[in-house]
């Protein structure tokens, strides 16, 4: 019993020995080693800049492919006849958007000639009417004129052709029997103003229908000249459209008709009347030779008799 005691407390001493807790100088040594640190940012910077070459490379080789695939392409005849067809639509759009640009131009330029000329139409007629009209009114008083006395000389009015006030009850022309030495006067002075004033207004105006008419014709010209070309298009149009219906016209023309069936060739009607009378034949051969063999048959029989 003593030597098992002995060996389980030499176990017992092993055992305490391997778990037993390390010293505060074990400890400390420990705890002064450093674990080594990844640097995380360098190795996603070297990621993503590895992953940007990688991208940048598709991305160029995908562009030099594209490349070749279109060098490939236009080097073709079918993609230069195609090349050429886009190069005639794009010029017949380019031309068809300006024409229909300076027929909207035209179109406005002679809109606003009419209207320019129907203006100076009713200009000239309103000023023609106070040419004549307002230097007739000027012998004649108004109620809401303001006639000075005798001792005072008269002043110049400011407008002359200024149209009679407006009130309440509306001024009156008239003309006394007898006029006064104011009046006389007054009259005098407003019909040489009236009559200067009238013709002033009516050069001024001249010249400005002078230019209206300028203006009309400018324009009215620009709408002849548009017309002239629309008309010169349309005849080079239809000219373009002969001379393209020329070649497949003649294509037509040379392209080889379908073969008609030869006469001495019999029709199926005829085939069968001809098949009818083979049969026919053959079958009245067959009879005549049946007919000599019975004819035979009999001779032979009457010579044994």
């Amino acid at each position: 019993m003593s030597t098992d005691e002995a060996a389980q407390n030499g176990r017992q001493t092993e055992l305490d020995e391997t778990t037993k807790v390390p010293t505060e100088p074990a400890a400390m040594a420990a705890g002064n080693k450093k674990r080594p640190r990844l640097d995380l940012n360098a190795a996603e910077g070297n990621r993503e800049r590895k992953r940007g070459k990688s991208m940048f490379g598709i991305l160029v080789g995908t562009l030099n492919k594209a490349k070749i695939e279109d060098k490939e392409r236009n080097a073709s005849e079918a993609a230069k006849k195609r090349q050429l067809i886009e190069q005639r639509l794009q010029a017949k759009l380019r031309k068809e958007t300006d024409s229909v640009r300076r027929a909207e131009e035209a179109k406005k330029d002679k809109t606003t000639a009419n209207r320019r000329e129907e203006e100076l139409q009713l200009k000239d007629s309103i000023y023609k009417l106070r040419r004549k009209r307002l230097p007739l009114l000027s012998n004649f008083l108004s109620t809401s004129d303001d006639i000075p006395s005798t001792d005072s000389t008269p002043t110049p009015s400011e407008n002359p052709l200024a149209p009679v006030p407006r009130t309440h009850p509306p001024p009156l022309y008239y003309l006394p029997a007898i006029l006064l030495p104011s009046q006389e006067a007054f009259i005098a002075q407003r019909k040489a103003e009236v009559r200067e004033a009238a013709e002033k207004e009516w050069d001024l105006f001249r010249e400005e229908r002078t230019t209206g008419i300028d203006e009309i014709a400018q324009l009215r010209q620009r709408v002849a000249e548009e017309e002239a070309r629309r008309k010169t298009e349309r005849a080079a149009d239809k000219e373009d459209a002969v001379m393209d219906t020329e070649p497949q016209l003649e294509g037509a023309a040379s392209a080889p008709t379908p073969l008609e069936a030869p006469s001495a060739l019999p029709t199926t009607r005829e085939a069968d009347m001809d098949v009818d009378d083979e049969g026919v034949s053959k079958q009245a051969e067959q009879e005549k030779k049946e007919d000599s063999a019975s004819m035979q048959a009999d001779d032979d029989d009457a010579v044994e008799y």
